[in-house]
């Protein structure tokens, strides 16, 4: 019988409760110079030797005893008796007290003279000037940078004694295989130890990726007991769910003791924090977006506490496009996309959840709903923290609507001229008001080709706003089968549908109309599939006998094809955004060659020679 979460712990109690658990320890070792960028020092670091180690020249020039230059004047100039010809960074002869530059003195006769007189050290760098042998180049605990290197190398340091933890990463799971491997039916790619090696790697952390084991106790528990032995702390990737084949839990409770098992944290709930032989062992989720959240928040929470350096974030007050609701007592933290539109940076949310990846991949900041607020408003201030660099805000460019094929390939034309475009996946209707309300900068809608859908989804809620209107492709839908469709057999076959709303459900439904058929009687016509290539999984796979796709995927799959009509993907501008630089080559893109060409390699129908007309208010 599964065990359930009898508690969920406060975000802050279970942070506490971990760092009262494992105090800072003194966890150090010793690298090489050029690999300690990033990393945090553990001791002290002085200068091996004194840099110059001896009085050296500033510039080019001629050496000379201060004392005689003297006197020197434009209108009476004196010629050098005793002097030494030096360079950048030569030695001054000990006799020689200052430097006249070249360029303060002429040869005459392989002689130089001089016309003003040179006062003692002038552009003479002393010994120790930069540092002295001995003198502290780093504190302890500073975070090493890039140009700290070459003063370290300068100054006689070639290995660095920075802190260090090392982790150990297990994945569990009988579903999981490795990297390389293509995944069966029912298989998973083992992901999350990857990314939590490189997060943590980041943060000055030695890790360690254990091979995978299955979802059996006896095995788990050896792999634990090795890792403890080997690591200062141990993360047990897909170990702290409570479904009847996830055995972290009772593997790690019998060996130690349990701090926490679930937070209330979204996503991330179900993590684990035990206590086995003095070290922590943490029990990370399997869905990806709740494991990113878990080593930001609770396993980077306790490296920083150890004196470990998380990756530097910034963060930037913006407005939230539309509302956000929440649970009291949770705190939950959401992936959004951030753009400047016509001079308001607006913070739009991708879709919530543990499982949807692509959602933190596309996005470039992410918002944290604090516990005790039940949501955010539209329109009201928020912190974000950025994932990205500050400086790609003002180049990126935020599309919201249906995401389309076409729109990756655009994004990819718009690369080359230097703008980033964002697609938050909205319906046609939460498109559209997200234009209204001038929180994107083009709203992406799929249209049937009918003559009253351009009205009916985008002008009625827009009645007064000029409009820009980019059709982009045109794809062909219709009925994908097995065999030959007859609409007079239709009734008897199982049917799988698009969702309410969608191009391919209205074409469907005007087609049924005009055929003289009753939805009620077709088996499935409530069975609705969000994705074009699930309803062909669905047919090939023997679990549906048709249902409504593109013709492009329909024949790949060597299914039968009955036409419906086409969908028209169009993007929408306000025409007074079309000035902006970001905008504009925004729409040079939707009509470039390229474009073009890239869809029509994918199977769709670009629109050739489009040119956005504006249409009427």
């Amino acid at each position: 019988m599964p065990r359930r979460y009898l508690n969920l712990t406060p975000l802050s109690e279970a942070l506490a409760a971990m760092r009262a658990a494992f105090p800072p320890e003194e966890h150090a070792e010793t690298v090489p110079l050029r690999q300690a960028v990033d990393r945090v020092t553990a001791k002290p670091i002085y200068a091996a030797y004194s840099v110059p180690e001896t009085d050296i020249a500033k510039f080019d020039g001629y050496a000379v005893k201060s004392r005689e230059t003297l006197g020197a004047q434009d209108q009476r100039p004196l010629p050098l008796t005793e002097y030494a010809r030096v360079n950048t960074g030569d030695l001054i002869p000990p006799s020689f007290d200052a430097v006249v530059m070249i360029e303060d003195t002429w040869d005459d006769g392989g002689i130089p003279w001089i016309r003003k007189s040179a006062s003692s050290g002038q552009n003479v760098r002393h010994a120790g000037e930069d540092i002295r042998a001995g003198e502290l180049v780093l504190p302890k605990g500073h975070r090493i940078r890039s140009f700290d290197i070459g003063a370290l190398a300068t100054y006689g340091i070639t290995r660095v004694c920075v802190r260090s933890v090392r982790i150990g990463i297990i994945p569990t799971g009988s579903d999981l295989v490795p990297l390389g491997v293509a995944p069966a039916p029912g298989q998973t790619i083992e992901t999350n130890t990857l990314m939590a090696e490189a997060y943590l790697t980041r943060m000055g952390a030695t890790c360690c990726r254990y091979g995978i084991v299955p979802d059996d106790p006896d095995l788990i528990r050896p792999a634990l007991e090795k890792a403890l032995v080997e690591n200062d702390l141990v993360i047990l990737s897909a170990g702290s769910s409570a479904g009847t084949r996830d055995y972290s839990r009772e593997v790690v409770e019998a060996l130690g003791e349990i701090i926490f098992h679930g937070i209330a944290v979204r996503p991330g709930k179900p993590v684990l924090l035990a206590r086995v032989n003095g070290k922590p062992v943490i029990g990370m989720p399997g869905y990806p977006v709740a494991a990113q959240t878990i080593l930001r928040e609770v396993v980077g929470n306790l490296l920083e506490w150890w004196g470990l350096s998380a990756p530097q974030a910034e963060e930037l007050d913006v407005r939230l496009s539309r509302r956000l609701a929440s649970d009291l007592g949770f705190d939950e933290f959401i992936p959004v996309s951030i753009g400047r539109v016509s001079g308001t940076c607006w913070a739009t949310p991708h879709p919530r959840g543990g499982g949807i990846q692509m959602a933190v991949v596309r996005a470039n900041g992410y918002l944290h709903i604090p516990a005790d607020r039940e949501g955010i408003e539209a329109g009201e201030e928020v912190r974000v923290r950025l994932t990205v660099p500050p400086a790609t805000i003002a180049r990126t460019l935020i599309c919201v609507g249906q995401r389309d094929l076409a729109l990756g390939e655009l994004g990819n034309c718009l690369a080359d001229a230097g703008y980033l475009l964002h697609c938050c996946n909205a319906s046609t209707i939460g498109a559209v008001l997200a234009l209204r309300g001038n929180t994107c900068h083009a709203a992406a809608v799929a249209l049937p080709e009918t003559r009253s859908a351009w009205n009916d989804h985008v002008l009625r809620f827009l009645p007064d706003v000029d409009l820009l209107r980019l059709q982009v492709a045109r794809t062909e839908l219709g009925i994908a089968s097995t065999g030959h469709l007859d609409p007079a057999d239709l009734a008897s076959l199982r049917f799988v549908n698009r969702p309410k709303g969608t191009p391919a459900r209205t074409l469907f439904d005007e087609w049924l109309d005009g055929q003289g058929l009753d939805a009620g009687g077709i088996s499935g016509y409530g069975h609705e599939i969000r994705t074009h290539s699930a309803v062909v999984a669905a047919i090939s796979s023997g679990n549906a006998d048709a249902g409504v796709c593109t013709a492009h995927m329909a024949r790949e799959a060597g299914l039968r094809f009955t036409p419906l009509g086409y969908e028209s993907y169009d993007l929408v501008i306000r025409k007074e955004l079309a000035a902006d630089d970001g905008v504009a080559a925004l729409i040079r893109a939707a009509h470039s060659p390229e474009l073009r060409a890239l869809l029509r390699a994918a199977g769709r129908a670009p629109v050739d020679g489009a040119s956005g007309d504006v249409l009427p208010a």
